[in-house]
């Protein structure tokens, strides 16, 4: 009786210990990066690639209608971006200063919130789509997250006495509070800005979707698209302020990575570069908000003024380009000093840049805030200096502008380079992830380079896709020369298949890559977790 009853015990004490490390920080980034991989493993058969190789038309029942496509689509990233803000967020009360009290105020709503919305999203878009009460559970989701944010808020709002100073560093803890307090401000005006026009249309699919609202003809005083002709029953208001609402969310969760990681490679937040990078990173973001929830009236403000507002959000970007290259800087030099110990005073330059190549994950993860910004950031502020006909580098480089080119050109810009940066976002914070769980082996360094090849494979060739077709001035002026950027690519520069170029063919090679680390790490945590992982048993929080 008594074995008996020890392997019961050992059962239950076996469960305890699962459960409660799944309530921890680390347990519920693991299941939430697990759920968003199950979700993209399965929406990725309805990709094009997949769907001909299964031939997936034939019997996949999907409303074909762009509208409804739209709605989808448009379901799909919130059902992906809502656990991604969340992992963001626990990671922040993880590293940063949040008043302890608030700590399980927010996290529980969240993390309800999060995955509320995120699988009635889902199921409202694939399985049920006229099912009032999976839209009104996607709404209660969402509002639980906004609650858990005005919480946040509360919860990092700095005082005299919050959060306790270091004499050698008060004034940089206060000035990266600050930041941090701004930051949530910024991101629930954000929310709001798009909340306020998802709540226009309520139930059903027939919704908004940026890239469809690309031009507006003042002439008939309605956007024109590529699909479904004009747009007037839409108000112009609304639809440019999704686009806002689209441009801002994701580079604010940027932000928040930005000041996450500076934190935790800097959790002294000591020196002159740190201050330098807080006091410069207000005006960065302030700024970009700033930009895109003017995105709303742009057209009214060009068609007055004729002020791109283009302009005014990347210049915050270009100012949280500098804050991303401190870091990274910052990040490699730590790595350095790390790997080299008590030799690294007296290492030569080669042998200190030699020693971040022995931590490839951090050396990734770092060099993944500087790839950034030659994939994403510049790009961007190319597309905005030749927007239109009147902007820096049209008239200077005597290019036709990107909206008085082909539809197609700028379509595929406005998709792409966006979740170019999503995907960046989510190999990084993978990356910190499993630093921060300290895998260790052959493992780590499979990630990482698997991840540095990824980055490289999986972007560059996106922004060459995207952006070298403009060049191509004879298409500029005929529109009826090719039909799509793919034809472009597949007539001039043919690939090693015929259905496809040879940069989407690298692009499907890097999100492969992409693909098998977090089919990796997502067994790999499994595994380790069902073997009873040392920090499973030590109740960590």
């Amino acid at each position: 009786m008594t074995v008996v009853k020890e392997k019961e015990e050992g059962k239950i004490n076996w469960l305890k210990y699962k459960i409660n490390y799944g309530l921890t920080y680390e347990g519920m980034i693991v299941f939430i990066i697990v759920w968003e991989f199950v979700i993209v493993l399965i929406l990725s058969t309805l990709s094009q690639p997949v769907m001909n190789l299964i031939n997936a038309e034939t019997w996949l029942k999907l409303d074909p209608d762009p509208i409804e496509k739209a709605g989808r689509l448009i379901y799909t990233y919130h059902a992906l971006a809502y656990p991604f803000v969340a992992v963001v967020t626990f990671f922040v009360m993880k590293y940063m200063n949040v008043r302890e009290k608030f700590k399980s105020r927010v996290k529980w709503p969240l993390f309800i919130g999060t995955m509320l919305s995120s699988a009635t999203g889902i199921l409202n878009a694939y399985v049920l789509p006229d099912a009032w009460l999976l839209h009104g559970l996607f709404i209660v989701g969402c509002g639980l997250s906004f609650y858990a944010g005005i919480l946040l808020l509360i919860g990092v709002f700095p005082t005299k006495s919050f959060p306790e100073r270091d004499p050698d560093a008060g004034r940089n803890i206060f000035v990266e509070q600050l930041a941090l307090t701004l930051l949530v401000i910024c991101i629930l005006g954000s929310v709001l800005l798009g909340a306020s026009v998802g709540a226009y249309f309520g139930n059903g699919l027939t919704v908004l979707q940026a890239e469809y609202f690309l031009r507006y003809d003042y002439d008939i005083g309605a956007y024109v698209g590529s699909v479904g002709g004009t747009w007037e029953k839409y108000p112009v208001l609304f639809v440019d302020a999704i686009k806002g609402h689209l441009h801002i969310m994701l580079g604010l969760i940027d932000v928040a990575i930005l000041l996450m990681v500076y934190r935790y490679t800097v959790p002294d937040q000591k020196g002159r570069w740190y201050l330098i990078s807080m006091l410069l990173a207000i005006p960065g973001f302030v700024i970009m908000s700033i930009g895109c929830w003017l995105v709303s009236i742009s057209e009214w403000i060009y068609s007055n003024v004729e002020v791109d507002i283009h302009y005014l959000i990347y210049a915050g970007s270009a100012i949280l380009v500098t804050v991303g290259l401190i870091l990274a800087l910052t990040g490699w030099s730590k790595t350095s000093k790390d790997v080299l110990g008590d030799s690294y005073e007296s290492a030569s330059w080669f042998t200190r840049i030699k020693a971040v190549f022995r931590d490839p994950l951090k050396f990734t993860m770092y060099f993944q805030f500087i790839w950034v910004n030659f994939v994403m950031t510049f790009t961007g502020i190319f597309l905005a200096l030749s927007l239109h006909h009147d902007s820096i580098l049209t008239e200077r480089l005597g290019i036709i502008s990107f909206r008085d080119g082909p539809y197609v050109i700028e379509e595929t810009v406005a998709r792409g380079h966006w979740h170019v940066l999503a995907v960046l976002s989510a190999i990084l914070l993978l990356l910190f992830l499993i630093n921060i769980l300290d895998i260790q082996g052959k493992l780590r360094n499979i990630i990482a380079w698997c991840s540095f090849a990824g980055s490289i494979l999986a972007f560059l060739p996106a922004a060459i896709y995207m952006y070298f077709p403009h060049f191509d001035q004879v298409w500029a002026k005929d529109w009826t020369k090719y039909a799509s950027v793919e034809e472009f690519w597949v007539v001039n520069w043919p690939g090693l298949l015929s259905s496809q170029s040879w940069l989407t063919l690298l692009m499907d090679i890097g999100i492969a890559l992409f693909a098998i680390i977090f089919t990796i790490f997502c067994f790999y945590q499994l595994i380790q977790i069902l073997k009873g992982r040392k920090d499973v048993l030590d109740f960590p929080e």
